[in-house]
């Protein structure tokens, strides 16, 4: 991938990544429900890499998937666990369904018992199996109307109960459309080169404006409107952040690197998994939104140490042996 790709990729994760500690900042240091499903900028960037970049398939994918995610990720649990310390006789049944991806889990409330974000990681899981599975296939603008359709027809089928809301953390079928836009528009985007221009840069900025003042309104929007409707500003979210992203690829926000950007999108993953710890550390010690910023930069340290200790080693020691088990030249 080409330097302005990158630059697009670190770009999304870190908006993405920005709003999802939005949401849980607000509502904890100023009792204020800010929400604009971050999570789905991170869904549309996994699409667009594996569609469209990825060329492995099987469990060599898997592993590589593995490899990437998962160190973090039992960090974090390990972290989240000895922070909350819930009762003994739980942590058996918490390590098991955490370590299985929260595949396993019984209901919705076991997935939320350590940290409410790692909900997205069972998401993830079983859209990585079925790239791993399925034959190469080239995502289709139609496809992602057809994957739309199926997920409103769940919205209203007793599927949606199912577990308590257990269907929700499979990629199937709620929200596998959004990992296919991602792949659709790495297939626009890449099909004919189109000069970055200002129009671009400006429709991006606009975006992130309307993104984060929906965030404002969600809770209002939830109030006027219909039980599902959660569902449905969820789905309209992630076609704003495709189309963020599409003007972003276009843009001249990317024509140059930016280290504290790439930084920032290296370690994006980690402020995810571990934002919601500083909270439960300096709650005891420093009152009120006082303790927000400090919240913030231990939530980027924290991540940032995942990854100097834990992630890059790892992958400097496993990349050339998976590259070696398929003969992939070394990246």
């Amino acid at each position: 991938m080409s330097p302005p790709i990158f630059n697009a990729l670190y770009l999304i994760k870190v908006f993405g990544a920005l709003l999802v500690v939005a949401c849980h900042y607000a509502g904890h240091y100023y009792q204020f429900s800010f929400y604009s499903n971050g999570t789905g900028c991170f869904f549309i960037v996994a699409g667009y890499y594996a569609l469209n970049w990825e060329r492995s398939r099987g469990l060599h994918y898997l592993a590589k998937r593995l490899v990437r995610l998962y160190p973090a990720y039992l960090v974090a649990v390990i972290a989240y666990l000895l922070t909350q310390w819930p009762p003994l006789s739980s942590w058996p049944g918490l390590l098991f369904h955490h370590l299985t991806f929260l595949l396993t889990v019984p209901d919705k409330a076991t997935a939320f018992a350590l940290n409410p974000p790692f909900w997205s990681l069972p998401v993830f899981f079983t859209f990585f199996a079925l790239v791993a599975l399925l034959p190469r296939l080239t995502p289709r603008a139609w496809q992602v109307v057809a994957l739309m359709g199926v997920a409103v027809a769940t919205l209203h089928t007793p599927l949606i109960e199912w577990r308590d809301g257990y269907i929700e953390l499979w990629v199937f079928p709620l929200h596998l459309f959004a990992f296919w836009l991602g792949g659709v528009i790495g297939q626009l985007a890449h099909r004919r080169e189109v000069e970055a221009s200002h129009a671009f840069t400006w429709l991006a900025l606009a975006l992130m404006a309307v993104i984060i003042a929906s965030g404002f309104f969600y809770q209002t929007f939830l109030e006027l409107t219909f039980e599902l409707s959660g569902f449905y500003f969820r789905g309209v979210m992630v076609l704003l952040f495709g189309l963020l992203f599409w003007a972003v690829l276009h843009s001249r926000l990317i024509t140059r690197s930016s280290r504290p950007l790439a930084f920032l999108g290296t370690i994006s993953f980690g402020v995810y998994l571990f934002h919601n710890l500083p909270p439960l550390w300096l709650d005891p010690l420093i009152d009120g939104a006082w303790a927000l910023p400090i919240a913030f930069l231990l939530s980027v340290l924290l991540a940032w140490g995942s990854w100097a200790l834990v992630e890059a080693p790892l992958l400097r020691f496993l990349k050339p042996r998976l590259a070696r088990w398929k003969g992939e030249p070394r990246s």
